[in-house]
């Protein structure tokens, strides 16, 4: 009798390791944020703007949420986020957009995409930094570039997230950063637009 229920706890643990193993393989793409909101991501979870230093309004980020048309060749009109930056500040500058996860489990998936342009009007910086941040207080910051006045998807793989800072998985993430550093970017300030911040398998 031991040896059979032995076997049938054996078999429950390898079924149970199998269906995790293969809900994570098969994971649909999750969208984080479509801009619907510019205080609401598509997970329902908080969003906004966060700066460094609160007490100098010399620098900051804002967000707003407008309609644009043609986004990567749709038609009709996109919501879509205007991101505008400032660092140009005497002395260190850092802020930037912020979306809460909640202690998400980010290792079933492969990139994290999202549209993006500059406004050739009001400026924009070609590269920025984009941070996880785990429920521990880990950190690992991934630089994007090759921003220009023309709508483009970029993808960044999970994986490469782990290869720079303390983080040591992608299991507990508890918040995702876009964030502007006065010494990363080469514009102090200017307009971005983004839109789908997404989570993909592929």
């Amino acid at each position: 009798m031991g040896n059979r229920t032995a076997r049938i706890l054996s078999a429950l643990l390898f079924l149970s390791v199998s269906l995790i193993f293969n809900a994570q393989v098969f994971a649909d793409d999750l969208l984080l944020t479509s801009f619907e909101s510019a205080t609401k991501s598509d997970l329902g979870t908080e969003m906004g703007t966060w700066t460094s230093n609160p007490l100098d309004s010399s620098q900051g980020t804002t967000m707003e949420t407008i309609d644009v048309y043609g986004v990567m060749g749709r038609t009709g009109s996109t919501h879509v986020a205007k991101i505008t930056y400032d660092v140009a500040t005497n002395g260190p500058a850092l802020n930037g957009i912020y979306i809460m996860l909640n202690k998400m489990n980010l290792a079933p998936y492969k990139n994290l995409t999202f549209l993006i342009k500059g406004d050739p009007d009001k400026g924009f910086t070609t590269k920025f930094s984009v941070t996880l941040t785990s429920s521990s207080g880990q950190r690992a910051t991934c630089r994007v570039t090759g921003i220009t006045d023309n709508w483009q998807k970029i993808s960044i793989p999970v994986k490469k997230f782990l290869a720079t800072g303390t983080m040591g998985n992608l299991s507990n993430i508890v918040e995702l950063d876009v964030t502007f550093d006065d010494m990363t970017v080469d514009a102090k300030e200017g307009v971005l637009y983004m839109d789908e911040i997404r989570l993909t398998t592929d």
